[in-house]
């Protein structure tokens, strides 16, 4: 359970969540992809207000990728292939544009030159890639996250 979470990051911004095991930085993030149900609170992610109505998370996550901690990259994808699958299959980008957006996207993460390689061949860049995808994008078109708060506005619990 989250109690009194607030948190903005601004377009460009880089933040990360440290905590004990079991602090709630999982539940934190499954939250801001609608993975979890929020009890009280608001959250805006990307220009797009948290809801339970399908087709508004369905356009949350056109926009907001996830990865999880445990990678699961495709293993007979090489690692650029790993990257365009969502912007291709899920947004209708064409291969072309998708292809640079991923070369740009491993060159974010120092493998610029491992578009070819398959997952096998890398630790976890081709992942790291992936989470720049979203973030790249929203932060030339300005705050990525608003008004992140997740239960109870702080001082209103007990």
């Amino acid at each position: 359970m989250l109690k009194g979470v607030s948190l903005t990051v601004e377009g460009g911004e880089v933040v990360a969540l440290i905590g004990r095991s079991g602090s709630g930085k999982s539940t934190f993030l499954r939250c801001l992809n609608g993975l979890e149900s929020v009890d009280s609170g608001e959250i805006e992610v990307a220009g797009h207000r948290m809801s339970r109505k399908p087709a508004e998370l369905r356009r949350l996550r056109r926009d907001v990728g996830i990865v999880f901690q445990s990678y699961n990259l495709f293993p007979h994808l090489t690692a650029g292939e790993n990257i365009m699958l969502a912007p291709v299959q899920v947004k209708g980008i064409g291969k072309d544009a998708a292809r640079s957006e991923a070369k740009r996207c491993l060159s974010l993460v120092g493998l610029g030159d491992r578009f070819e390689a398959y997952p096998d061949m890398l630790s976890g860049g081709p992942a790291a890639a992936r989470r720049h995808r979203p973030l790249a994008r929203h932060a030339a078109e300005g705050p990525s996250f608003r008004r992140g708060h997740v239960g109870p506005r702080p001082g209103t619990h007990r």
